[in-house]
C-alpha cells in the first residue's frame, strides 16, 4: 500500500502495526486511527444540483474523495480510505428496492417491497439493476484512481436480518419471526449466500489494486478485512431469536474472510454479546455506545468482558459519538483498565495538535504502565 499523503517511515510503521493488531502481536500501545479532516485549506469540488446526483455521479464522488483525503492529516496508524456507498439500504436496493437520498443527513432509504415471501424464494442481484451498476461504477473508479493513493473499502453491508427488515419493513418482519419462522430461516440462508457473493465480487475488484482492504470501521489488512454483524435489527429480538435467525449468518460471514470486526451498536445489542464472543473466527468487537450516551471510559466492565472473551475492542470518537471528548481522561481510563495491545481507538478530531497529543499521550501512558514494578 502506498500513498503520497503519509511520510514513508510513518506509513511503514502503520502498515506493520495494523497487521500486527490482527495477528495479536501489537506492541506497546493501542492501534490508533486518528485523523483531522480538512486539516489543510482548500475548496472542495462543486456539488451537482440534486441529492441523487451527488451520491451517484462517479466523477463527482471520486473528485470529492481525492480532495477530502489530500486535505486530511493522518496520524499514527491511520490511512486514507474511501468507502463507495449508496447508503445503509443499498443492499435492499440491489435486490429490487428504490432509493431516496439525503445529502444533508448523509443517508438514503428504500420503501419495503416484499408483500409475499412466496414471490421471493431466490434472492438474486440482477446485473442490470440500476443501483448495483451505480455502486460498481463508483467502486471501479475508486480502485483505479486510488492506486498509490488510498484504500478502497468493502461495502457497508446491511444484509442479513437488517436487509430483510428493509425489504419487508421492521414491524412486519417482527411478526414473520413469530408466525412464519421457517420462511425467515430460509431467507436468511439466502442472505448469507448473497453476502459471500458480494464480498467475492468486490474482492476480485479491489485486491488486484495492491492497496489492501478496509471497511467503514477503519483499520487495514493486506487480506480481506470486513465488518460483519450489521445487525441493528437485533436490538428488537431476544437472544433465542438471535440464535435462531442471526447467529449462523454471522458465523458464516466471519469464516468467509481473514479479518473480521463485529458492529455492536448500543445497549440494546448487549444481550447478544455472549453468543458473539463464542464466534471463533471473529477478531474484534466494535462498541458504539450511541450518540449522547456515556463515553467508552464509562463502559470499562463491558470492554474488559470483551477482551476477557478473547476479542479485541474497537472504540470510535467522531462527531456526536465523542468527537469532543476529553481524550486525556479517555486514554488514561482505557489504557489503565484494558490490554492496550488489543485496543483499537479511532478518532476524527478538529486539529493537528489534538491528533498528535492523543498519539503522544497514549504512548506515554502505556510506556509508564510498563515501567511500573510488578
Amino acid at each position: 500500500m502506498t500513498t503520497p499523503w503519509i511520510p514513508e517511515t510513518r506509513l511503514k510503521s502503520a502498515l506493520q502495526r495494523n497487521e500486527a493488531f490482527w495477528r495479536g502481536e501489537l506492541e506497546e500501545y493501542p492501534l490508533l486511527w486518528v485523523t483531522v479532516p480538512g486539516a489543510a485549506p482548500g475548496t472542495p469540488p462543486v456539488a451537482p444540483p440534486s441529492d441523487e446526483e451527488q451520491w451517484t455521479n462517479v466523477d463527482y464522488q471520486i473528485t470529492k474523495t481525492e480532495h477530502a483525503l489530500s486535505h486530511t492529516y493522518f496520524a499514527a496508524d491511520s490511512l486514507p480510505i474511501h468507502n463507495p456507498w449508496l447508503g445503509p439500504d443499498q443492499f435492499a436496493a440491489w435486490l429490487g428496492g428504490g432509493l431516496s437520498f439525503s445529502t444533508r443527513d448523509n443517508t438514503s432509504w428504500t420503501k419495503p417491497f416484499i408483500e409475499d415471501w412466496a414471490d421471493f424464494t431466490d434472492f438474486r442481484i440482477r446485473p442490470d439493476n440500476r443501483w448495483w451498476r451505480a455502486y460498481l461504477a463508483i467502486l471501479r473508479a475508486s480502485v483505479e484512481r486510488g492506486k498509490g493513493r488510498w484504500v478502497t473499502a468493502y461495502p457497508d453491508l446491511h444484509t442479513g436480518i437488517d436487509g430483510l427488515g428493509a425489504m419487508r419493513g421492521p414491524e412486519r418482519l417482527m411478526l414473520d419471526l413469530v408466525t412464519d419462522p421457517a420462511v425467515i430461516v430460509r431467507a436468511m440462508g439466502q442472505m448469507t449466500r448473497l453476502w459471500k457473493e458480494i464480498v467475492d465480487t468486490v474482492s476480485d475488484l479491489i485486491l488486484p489494486g495492491g492497496q489492501g482492504t478496509t471497511n467503514w470501521t477503519y483499520g487495514w489488512s493486506a487480506e480481506r478485512f470486513i465488518c460483519v454483524g450489521q445487525n441493528d435489527f437485533s436490538c428488537l429480538i431476544s437472544p433465542a431469536m438471535f440464535d435462531q435467525f442471526v447467529l449462523d449468518d454471522t458465523r458464516a460471514s466471519c469464516e468467509h474472510v481473514e479479518r473480521s470486526i463485529y458492529h455492536l451498536d448500543g445497549p440494546g445489542a448487549l444481550q447478544h454479546l455472549p453468543r458473539i464472543l463464542e464466534l471463533e473466527s471473529l477478531d474484534c468487537v466494535q462498541w458504539i455506545q450511541g450518540a449522547g450516551a456515556p463515553l467508552p471510559s464509562e463502559w470499562l466492565s463491558l470492554l474488559r468482558r470483551i477482551q476477557d472473551g478473547g476479542k479485541s475492542v474497537q472504540l470510535m470518537y467522531s462527531g456526536a459519538h465523542g468527537g469532543k471528548a476529553d481524550f486525556r481522561h479517555e486514554i488514561d481510563a482505557l489504557c489503565g483498565a484494558l490490554d492496550p495491545t488489543r485496543l483499537f481507538i479511532a478518532a476524527d478530531v478538529d486539529s493537528v495538535e489534538k491528533a498528535d497529543y492523543i498519539v503522544q499521550h497514549a504512548r506515554e501512558v502505556c510506556r509508564a504502565a510498563r515501567s511500573k514494578p510488578l
